[in-house]
Protein backbone atom coordinates (compact mmCIF):
# COMPACT_ATOMS: atom_id res chain seq x y z
CA UNK A 1 0.00 0.00 0.00
CA UNK A 2 3.07 2.24 1.02
CA UNK A 3 4.52 1.91 -2.33
CA UNK A 4 1.37 2.58 -4.33
CA UNK A 5 0.74 5.88 -1.96
CA UNK A 6 4.40 6.74 -2.93
CA UNK A 7 3.86 6.24 -7.27
CA UNK A 8 0.40 8.28 -6.88
CA UNK A 9 2.56 10.78 -5.39
CA UNK A 10 5.45 10.81 -8.06
CA UNK A 11 2.47 11.02 -10.62
CA UNK A 12 0.75 14.20 -8.87
CA UNK A 13 4.52 15.61 -8.70
CA UNK A 14 5.40 14.98 -12.36
CA UNK A 15 2.07 16.38 -13.78
CA UNK A 16 2.78 19.57 -11.70
CA UNK A 17 5.86 20.14 -12.59
CA UNK A 18 4.42 19.45 -16.42
CA UNK A 19 1.87 22.29 -16.11
CA UNK A 20 4.20 24.70 -13.90
CA UNK A 21 6.73 23.80 -17.38
CA UNK A 22 3.47 25.02 -19.66
CA UNK A 23 2.69 27.52 -18.09
CA UNK A 24 6.37 29.13 -18.08
CA UNK A 25 6.62 28.03 -21.71
CA UNK A 26 3.37 30.22 -22.65
CA UNK A 27 4.91 33.13 -20.61
CA UNK A 28 8.20 33.38 -21.87
CA UNK A 29 6.20 32.94 -25.48
CA UNK A 30 4.02 35.91 -24.15
CA UNK A 31 7.07 38.19 -23.05
CA UNK A 32 9.04 37.62 -26.68
CA UNK A 33 6.20 39.00 -28.61
CA UNK A 34 5.43 41.94 -25.95
CA UNK A 35 8.96 42.23 -26.82
CA UNK A 36 8.90 42.24 -30.67
CA UNK A 37 6.04 44.68 -30.32
CA UNK A 38 7.96 46.97 -28.03
CA UNK A 39 10.91 47.19 -30.40
CA UNK A 40 8.36 47.40 -33.37
CA UNK A 41 6.48 50.71 -31.95
CA UNK A 42 10.00 51.92 -30.99
CA UNK A 43 11.53 51.89 -34.23
CA UNK A 44 7.98 53.04 -35.49
CA UNK A 45 8.06 56.31 -33.22
CA UNK A 46 11.32 57.03 -33.73
CA UNK A 47 11.22 56.63 -37.70
CA UNK A 48 8.30 58.86 -37.27
CA UNK A 49 9.61 61.81 -35.38
CA UNK A 50 12.69 61.72 -37.25
CA UNK A 51 11.12 62.07 -40.56
CA UNK A 52 9.23 64.81 -38.62
CA UNK A 53 11.87 66.98 -37.69
CA UNK A 54 13.04 66.80 -41.49
CA UNK A 55 9.58 67.57 -43.05
CA UNK A 56 9.63 70.57 -40.42
CA UNK A 57 13.14 71.98 -41.28
CA UNK A 58 12.06 71.90 -45.14
CA UNK A 59 8.53 73.25 -44.80
CA UNK A 60 10.31 76.31 -43.21
CA UNK A 61 12.92 76.69 -46.00
CA UNK A 62 12.23 79.22 -48.36
CA UNK A 63 14.41 77.10 -51.37
CA UNK A 64 16.22 73.68 -51.68
CA UNK A 65 19.83 75.37 -50.13
CA UNK A 66 18.00 77.02 -47.88
CA UNK A 67 16.78 73.41 -46.51
CA UNK A 68 19.94 72.07 -47.14
CA UNK A 69 21.57 74.52 -44.31
CA UNK A 70 18.94 73.78 -42.22
CA UNK A 71 19.36 69.92 -42.14
CA UNK A 72 22.98 70.14 -42.30
CA UNK A 73 22.68 72.57 -39.01
CA UNK A 74 20.07 70.35 -37.20
CA UNK A 75 21.61 67.28 -37.99
CA UNK A 76 25.71 67.82 -38.58
CA UNK A 77 26.58 63.83 -39.19
CA UNK A 78 23.95 63.51 -41.93
CA UNK A 79 25.35 63.00 -45.23
CA UNK A 80 23.85 65.44 -47.49
CA UNK A 81 24.57 65.55 -51.42
CA UNK A 82 23.77 66.98 -55.09
CA UNK A 83 21.92 64.99 -57.23
CA UNK A 84 19.50 62.80 -56.83
CA UNK A 85 19.34 58.83 -57.05
CA UNK A 86 17.82 57.08 -60.30
CA UNK A 87 14.15 56.40 -59.83
CA UNK A 88 12.79 59.21 -58.49
CA UNK A 89 10.51 61.05 -60.04
CA UNK A 90 11.48 64.75 -58.83
CA UNK A 91 12.05 67.20 -61.80
CA UNK A 92 15.33 69.65 -61.45
CA UNK A 93 17.96 69.89 -59.20
CA UNK A 94 17.69 67.42 -56.32
CA UNK A 95 19.99 65.92 -52.95
CA UNK A 96 19.93 63.14 -51.61
CA UNK A 97 20.28 62.65 -47.75
CA UNK A 98 21.42 59.57 -45.25
CA UNK A 99 21.45 60.37 -41.29
CA UNK A 100 22.50 57.22 -39.62
CA UNK A 101 21.11 56.27 -36.11
CA UNK A 102 22.24 54.18 -33.31
CA UNK A 103 20.32 51.41 -31.42
CA UNK A 104 19.31 54.46 -29.46
CA UNK A 105 17.75 56.93 -32.29
CA UNK A 106 20.73 58.70 -32.25
CA UNK A 107 22.34 60.31 -35.22
CA UNK A 108 25.58 59.15 -35.71
CA UNK A 109 28.49 59.82 -38.41
CA UNK A 110 29.67 56.23 -39.08
CA UNK A 111 27.75 53.22 -39.32
CA UNK A 112 24.48 52.90 -37.49
CA UNK A 113 21.61 50.32 -37.09
CA UNK A 114 18.51 52.30 -39.01
CA UNK A 115 19.21 55.23 -41.88
CA UNK A 116 17.17 57.76 -42.61
CA UNK A 117 17.35 58.28 -46.62
CA UNK A 118 15.66 61.38 -48.68
CA UNK A 119 15.28 62.39 -51.76
CA UNK A 120 14.75 66.36 -51.54
CA UNK A 121 14.03 68.17 -54.93
CA UNK A 122 12.79 71.14 -56.27
CA UNK A 123 9.55 70.22 -58.49
CA UNK A 124 6.77 73.30 -59.79
CA UNK A 125 8.31 75.98 -57.66
CA UNK A 126 7.94 73.47 -54.69
CA UNK A 127 10.36 71.54 -52.60
CA UNK A 128 9.58 67.90 -52.33
CA UNK A 129 11.07 65.56 -50.21
CA UNK A 130 10.68 61.45 -50.06
CA UNK A 131 12.06 59.92 -46.85
CA UNK A 132 12.31 56.40 -45.82
CA UNK A 133 13.43 54.50 -42.72
CA UNK A 134 15.38 51.78 -42.99
CA UNK A 135 17.09 49.05 -40.38
CA UNK A 136 20.40 48.62 -41.70
CA UNK A 137 22.91 45.71 -41.20
CA UNK A 138 27.06 45.89 -40.41
CA UNK A 139 27.60 47.01 -44.03
CA UNK A 140 25.46 50.05 -44.28
CA UNK A 141 23.02 47.93 -46.54
CA UNK A 142 19.09 47.26 -46.12
CA UNK A 143 18.10 44.84 -44.44
CA UNK A 144 14.28 45.07 -44.08
CA UNK A 145 11.44 47.10 -45.52
CA UNK A 146 10.92 50.51 -45.08
CA UNK A 147 10.06 51.24 -40.95
CA UNK A 148 8.48 54.43 -41.83
CA UNK A 149 7.90 56.66 -45.24
CA UNK A 150 6.78 60.12 -45.31
CA UNK A 151 6.33 62.52 -48.41
CA UNK A 152 6.13 66.10 -48.44
CA UNK A 153 5.75 69.43 -50.36
CA UNK A 154 6.80 72.98 -48.93
CA UNK A 155 4.61 75.32 -50.82
CA UNK A 156 6.53 78.51 -49.34
CA UNK A 157 8.24 79.09 -52.20
CA UNK A 158 5.16 79.15 -54.84
CA UNK A 159 2.99 80.65 -52.10
CA UNK A 160 6.09 83.73 -51.94
CA UNK A 161 6.07 83.89 -55.65
CA UNK A 162 2.25 84.16 -55.61
CA UNK A 163 1.99 86.88 -52.96
CA UNK A 164 4.52 89.03 -55.10
CA UNK A 165 2.79 89.47 -58.41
Amino acid sequence: MKERNSFLFLMELMISILIFFLAASICLLVFSDAHKMNRASRELTAAALAEKNIAELIGSAGDLADAGEKISGAYPQAVLSSGSEEGTDSAGEGASLVISFDRKFQSVREKGVYQLRAEIGEDGGMIRAEMHFYPVDADGNISGDSVYDLTVRNAATAAEGASGS
